[in-house]
């Protein structure tokens, strides 16, 4: 242990030892000799080198090797290395520098009056670092070279300047670097002066005068460009030689004087430097060595010294430093207070005022009191001796300016003074303007003063238009912004009469509109608070002939306010004068007709309305917001007809849409109702309305689609179930009202928007739809079958017939489908008229196909017939089967529908057979028609209508048939049966003759059943002869005739010989 803890403290020996010999080398002065004990302990280390045999500058050198420390040599050991063998290798080193210096210096020259690289600047600042050249007898021998280098350099840098100063044809960036390539020129020009002096022992006074101009020049120059580090090296070598001009000397001669003021000017420049480097402790020290100095100032040293502690000054208020800044500029303006100003240079003045300013901003921004009552003594100072400055009276603006009371008087008499006295260019005008403003800002009465005075003072006499126009516009401003002003419309009229008279020209069209826009505010505002008068009176005012640029647009604005202003106080004729002053483009916008068409509602003018009304239609485009606005107009002073001519070309122009922020269906309803209104005049309808109020149904319609197909949207469904409804109910009432009065093709068009409507509730409805809609619809389309079969039997052009017919089909096509769906809905009469109209719609749709000649479609429709029972209908039916019949004969088309048409009637005739109260007249006709017709080609058909007659009479006489005569011993086929129905029937002996079967009747089919019989014979079928003659008695047998016919027949079929053969 204790071993170890030997070794610790030896260790901890060794290290501290090796720290102060490594301070030793580094700081100490080395002429000290080393302690004994540090160089026995590091000879220890090293025993081949003994310390008796070694030298200090070898025994210091192996020491630095043994602890790893850097050997920096001093001059001292410098010199004990010379008695070295390492001598010689020392002294070619040094020339090998100062001939590197030399030829560096030798070709700067020419690399500097050429196209400089940008090596240089590197180059200079690398030779720069290893100046000055410590003293050498090689240095000696080259003093005069160096002496001679540096002299060239420092000219040629001196020329350089000025002759870049003279041309200044290059950029900022070139212009920079070249002023600090001359900078370091200029420094390695003194550097090298300096060298060249260093071997002088005692340094003359005489050449520390001249290297004392050459560094402080050097030093300045360096400064300036911002070579603070080069800057510091240069005021280091001149500190040697500011020792030796400060020696004392008492001559009082030229020479000593100059020593004194290079030393003050060196102790400048040291100030200088302190402030550069933001050391302004150093600065005031350096400051106090030069105050010391200051008996040796000139003039122009003084001048430079004030203009050092100004631009320090300033560099203070700059950063807000303004007690440091007062300092320095106080410190300034002393210093050019000492010196006589006469003996000053031109620039003194501008020097000692831009001080005196300094102070005062300076001053007023340290915001104490005491530093105000300053800046205004100092202001004071300044009016007396600078009176005539624009500075002044701006520095005077400035105090008035931060004064906790605004004096608008004194403020304003110092823009006087200023306007009167100033040379006033771009500058100039525009800080009188901006100081208006401020005054503005405190009094608007003061401030329009300053404007007039300015004007008129001024402005007119330069003829500066651009200025006029400015000083205008800030008056109107200034004027316009002033509400408790009492003549400022009178003013304003005036100050630009005066303008009109004085410049003889108009405003250009930027100030123009700047003005307008400013009076403009004043026309808003008075329209606002509805002082028309005076609204119109400044809209006169924007109209003035000094305006006169400000383009149509403009101008049509402003006459259109006037024309609203006479319309606000009812003063029409006004508004029509200011409507006739207007171009005739202007007067034609739709905006200005708008308002003229306002006048012609108002006055009941009914031409004027409709002219405006005509414009603003051809000029609106798309957009019918006038034309919206202009039936709301109308609307409200109650002209209906006006309105709805707006309303209707409001609806043309959107397509039947609406304007932006109009609610659609409101705006069709309301059309519809205001047509409604005048649809009826002297008791009938007017036609033109009708076809209005067709548009706008149909339009609605078209709408409501459109809204259907949108997205399902709440928000863009501007159709609501109850907007339907009314549609649909009003187009249906309208439909039902006037069916009978107004023209088919209105009527038609009417029915088609009613059941459109009713097919989108049904369609929202869904299943559920009430049988109000279903019965409504069913009667608009039987309403459209029936008004398109009277128009197509009413036209006589074929075509237009035939596509009524079209249209008929169709509509009754729609009808049977709605009655289809909604009969089971309806009960009693409601569903009974439904039948009936089904039945109607039959024969009318079988009309239809009739003129088309759809034979194919007669069997569906013939079906349709006996679908529900109409019993009442069948007489009009069987009307028309006959004509179907006849036209199919006509058409000579297949058979098959000829027999499809007669047993259709067949069953007619049956159907009606079996009713009461069946007209026996009518049923006859039909069966004597269907006889004929069937006998040609189907017998069949003509024997049952045979027996149906014969079943009809037994049913509807009241006495039973006259006894078989004895001569037909066998009696007819039918002649059982027929008395099996007289018996099974109740026949009544009352009955009415007209409920009979009418005798010609019978006894026509009768005879023609015999004739037929007849036919027979002749052909030798006596089959069919026989059968025949037997219907034909049968028929005979029911005339209330004694028999007489049937004899007769009887008699003559006897004569046949046919019952003889047989016997």
């Amino acid at each position: 242990m204790v071993w170890w803890a030997l070794a610790r403290l030896q260790a901890l020996f060794d290290y501290f030892l090796s720290r102060y010999l490594g301070y030793w080398l580094t700081t100490v002065n080395q002429m000290l000799p080393l302690p004994v004990f540090v160089v026995e302990r590091y000879c220890s280390i090293a025993p081949s080198a003994p310390v008796t045999h070694v030298s200090a500058p070898q025994r210091q050198s192996q020491l630095a090797n043994l602890l790893h420390i850097p050997l920096l040599l001093t001059p001292f050991l410098r010199s004990h290395n010379s008695m070295t063998p390492a001598v010689p290798a020392a002294k070619l080193e040094r020339e090998k520098k100062l001939k590197s210096i030399l030829t560096f210096g030798a070709n700067l020259p020419k690399r500097l009056e050429k196209d400089r690289d940008a090596s240089l600047v590197v180059e200079l600042q690398a030779q720069i670092r290893g100046l000055p050249l410590l003293p050498s007898s090689t240095l000696t021998t080259r003093q005069d070279e160096l002496d001679k280098l540096g002299t060239e350099l420092w000219n040629l840098s001196t020329r350089l300047r000025r002759d870049e100063t003279t041309t200044n044809s290059k950029t900022k960036y070139d212009a920079k670097e070249n002023d600090r390539a001359l900078c370091l020129v200029r420094a390695f020009a003194f550097l090298v002066l300096d060298s060249a002096a260093a071997h002088a022992k005692g340094r003359p006074r005489k050449s520390c005068i001249r290297l004392m101009k050459v560094a402080l020049k050097a030093a300045r120059m360096c400064i300036t460009s911002k070579e603070i580090s080069h800057a510091t090296k240069l005021l280091e070598r001149a500190a040697e030689y500011q020792e030796v001009l400060g020696k004392e000397d008492d001559a009082a001669n030229d020479e000593s004087e100059m020593a004194r003021r290079l030393r003050m000017e060196y102790f400048a420049v040291r100030t200088t430097l302190a402030w550069r480097q933001d050391r302004m402790d150093t600065a005031e020290h350096m400051y106090a060595k030069c105050k010391q100095l200051a008996v040796a100032l000139t003039p122009s040293s003084a001048e430079t010294l004030a203009d050092l502690l100004y631009e320090m000054g300033k560099d203070s208020l700059s950063k807000r430093q303004y007690e440091a800044a007062t300092r320095w500029l106080e410190r300034a303006y002393d210093t050019l207070g000492e010196q006589d100003m006469e003996m000053f240079s031109p620039e003194a003045s501008e020097l000692r005022l831009s001080t005196m300013h300094g102070i005062v901003q300076a001053c007023v921004k340290s915001n104490t009191t005491g530093a105000r009552d300053k800046a205004w003594q100092m202001l004071k100072l300044m009016e007396t001796d600078y009176s005539d400055k624009m500075l002044v009276s701006l520095l005077k603006i400035e105090l008035l300016s931060s004064s906790e009371t605004f004096d608008s008087v004194e403020f304003y008499n110092v823009l006087l003074r200023m306007i009167r006295t100033i040379v006033l260019n771009d500058t100039n005008f525009r800080t009188i303007m901006h100081h208006i403003h401020k005054l503005k800002e405190h009094s608007n009465t003061t401030a329009g003063k300053i404007v007039d005075d300015l004007i008129d003072i001024r402005l007119f006499r330069e003829e500066n238009q651009t200025w006029i126009e400015k000083a205008v516009i800030t008056r109107i401003w200034i004027g316009t912004t002033n509400s408790l002003a009492e003549r400022i419309l009178e003013d304003t009229q005036e100050l630009l009469e005066m303008v009109l008279q004085k410049s003889k020209s108009s405003f250009s069209a930027p100030a123009t509109h700047a003005a307008q826009t400013l009076l403009w505010k004043r026309v808003e505002a008075a329209f606002s608070q509805e002082q028309f008068v005076i609204a119109e009176a400044w809209c006169r005012v924007c109209l003035h002939p000094v305006f006169d640029k400000a383009g149509a647009q403009n101008k049509a604005r402003i006459s259109r306010k006037i024309i609203q202003c006479a319309l606000s106080r009812q003063d029409y004729a006004a508004a029509r004068e200011a409507h006739k002053k207007m171009s005739e483009n202007s007067r034609d916008e739709p905006v200005t007709r708008y308002l003229m068409y306002k006048a012609g509602i108002q006055t009941q003018d009914v031409e004027l309305a409709a002219e405006c009304l005509d414009h603003i239609c051809r000029s609106s485009a798309k957009d019918a917001t006038l034309l919206y606005a202009c039936a709301m107009e109308a609307q409200s002073n109650g002209d209906k007809k006006q309105a709805i001519n707006a309303l209707e070309r409001v609806l043309d122009k959107y397509d039947y849409s609406a304007p932006a922020g109009i609610h659609l269906p409101a705006l069709l309803r309301c059309t519809s109702r205001l047509l409604q209104s005048e649809l009826i005049k002297d008791g009938a309808i007017e036609p033109s309305v009708m076809e209005q109020l067709c548009k706008v149904l149909e339009g609605a319609i078209a709408q409501a689609k459109a809204s259907r197909r949108r997205p399902n949207d709440p928000a863009q469904q501007l159709f609501t179930t109850e907007e339907f409804e009314w549609f649909s109910k009003n187009s249906y009432n309208l439909s039902l009202r006037y069916c009978a009065d107004m023209s088919p093709r209105h009527l038609v068009r009417l029915l088609h928007t009613c059941s459109e409507f009713i097919k989108i509730l049904k369609e929202k409805n869904g299943l559920g739809s009430s049988g109000d809609l279903c019965l409504r619809l069913v009667f608009c389309e039987f309403l459209s079958a029936c008004t398109y079969t009277t128009l197509a039997r009413a036209e006589d052009n074929t075509q237009s017939c035939l596509q009524y017919y079209l249209e008929a089909r169709k509509h009754s096509q729609e009808f049977r489908r709605a009655a289809a769906e909604g009969i089971d809905k309806l009960g009693g009469s409601a569903q009974a008229d439904i039948i009936s109209k089904h039945f109607q719609v039959v024969k009318l749709e079988l009309e239809a196909v009739l003129k088309l000649e759809k034979w194919d479609e007669l069997d569906d429709l013939f079906e349709q017939c006996w679908k529900y029972k109409s019993p009442d209908d069948y007489e009009t039916l069987a009307d028309l089967v006959l004509v179907i019949h006849s036209c199919v004969v006509q058409a000579c088309v297949d058979e098959k529908y000829q027999r499809k048409v007669l047993s259709v009637l067949e069953k007619i005739i049956k159907l009606t057979s079996h009713q009461t109260g069946t007209d026996m007249t009518k049923l006859a006709r039909w069966l004597r028609c269907l006889f004929s017709i069937a006998l040609g080609y189907d017998e069949k058909i003509s024997i049952n209508c045979i027996e149906l007659a014969v079943t009809v009479a037994t049913k509807h006489h009241g006495d039973r048939p006259i006894a078989q005569a004895s001569v037909l011993t066998t009696p007819p086929l039918s002649s059982d049966a027929v008395r099996d129905e007289c018996d099974s029937g109740s026949a009544d002996d009352e009955i009415k003759e007209t409920d009979r079967y009418p005798a010609t009747e019978l006894e026509w089919l009768a005879t023609t059943a015999f004739n037929h019989a007849v036919d027979y014979y002749m052909q030798e079928n006596d089959e069919a002869c026989t059968k025949w003659a037997q219907h034909a008695f049968v028929l005979s047998q029911w005339l209330e005739d004694g028999g007489a016919l049937r004899d007769l027949l009887m008699e003559k079929y006897a004569s046949l010989g046919l019952g003889k053969g047989r016997e």
